[in-house]
């Protein structure tokens, strides 16, 4: 894989484990694996330099007693000479505060001290990666074959995309926002109509409105419960 391509195989995110420690190595690597991540492996500071320069990452785990160069020294290269952004989850023996402090001014985004848990380093490399790839909440909301694009605000209908009004948008994100559960009309209003001026059946047609839009393009999933408010059938 050359510099500048695509890290994540398949969905799987790429990881890199720099770590001198075979027994440590190897047992990262099988947990992960197993897990689901793309694994390669470097066992000191030149090869990992090496592995970080020709191919692209997800995410790294990067000791910091290496030979031939320590981590800091590879952390400091990678984001100062090859200018990667990439999440690298600091895993070390060196549990002092001023090592912690200049791991994080380099430039690492987590630091984890040695005896650890395994399920704790996934733990910790899937927030990593969710941060890195705007995953903290989902980026698409669904109700059967309708749903939103929430980084593009695009809604389809399966495979129609449906252009919305701005109140209608409004409206079916809420409802997609829990789909099944029933929000009451009283919060609807006071979403679309924030300055509490609600005109007169303004409600009954923007509900119309959105039913009309979304079943022409072959959804037909808005519920009413009478004297209570919608909800979005699942």
């Amino acid at each position: 894989m050359t510099v500048g391509s695509e890290a994540s195989t398949h969905g799987r995110p790429k990881l890199l484990i720099v770590e001198d420690d075979t027994t440590i190595a190897a047992n990262l690597h099988q947990f992960l694996e197993l897990r689901g991540f793309v694994v390669d492996l470097a066992h000191d500071g030149p090869a990992a330099v090496a592995r970080i320069s020709a191919e692209s990452y997800d995410l790294i785990v990067l000791d910091l007693g290496l030979p031939r160069a320590d981590g800091l020294q590879v952390l400091d290269i990678l984001r100062r000479h090859l200018i990667r952004a990439t999440p690298v989850l600091v895993l070390t023996a060196r549990s002092e505060l001023d090592s912690r402090l200049e791991a994080f001014e380099l430039g690492a985004d987590d630091y984890l001290t040695k005896p650890f848990a395994l399920p704790e380093v996934e733990a910790r490399l899937l927030a990593l990666h969710r941060r890195s790839t705007g995953a903290v909440v989902p980026t698409e909301s669904r109700a059967g074959p309708l749903r939103i694009d929430r980084r593009s605000r695009q809604v389809h209908v399966g495979d129609t995309l449906v252009r919305l009004m701005p109140r209608s948008m409004l409206m079916l994100e809420r409802l997609l926002r829990d789909p099944g559960a029933v929000v009451s009309r009283r919060e609807l209003e006071d979403l679309l109509w924030p300055d509490g001026d609600v005109p007169a059946d303004a409600m009954r047609g923007q509900v119309y409105l959105l039913r009309r839009t979304l079943s022409e393009a072959g959804f037909d999933g808005i519920e009413t419960v009478h004297g209570v408010g919608f909800r979005l059938r699942i």
